[in-house]
């Protein structure tokens, strides 16, 4: 084999897994989990309270 045929291959190789990779994060029944993932840093919780040794600021007691 000579250097045409092994970048040939390679070339094919990284293809295959750029496309494996697009239609995993594009597959319908991972929409759900990247849209909740994608607004983990946006959301808050107001139901769970601050820890028992700090106040609302953040401040130690």
């Amino acid at each position: 084999m000579d250097n045409g045929t092994l970048h040939g291959i390679a070339t094919l190789l990284a293809m295959a897994a750029f496309l494996s990779i697009c239609w995993w994060a594009y597959k319908p029944s991972n929409r759900q989990r990247f849209e909740d993932n994608g607004r983990l840093p946006l959301d808050t919780d107001p139901l769970s309270p601050p820890p028992a040794d700090k106040n609302a600021r953040g401040d130690e007691k």
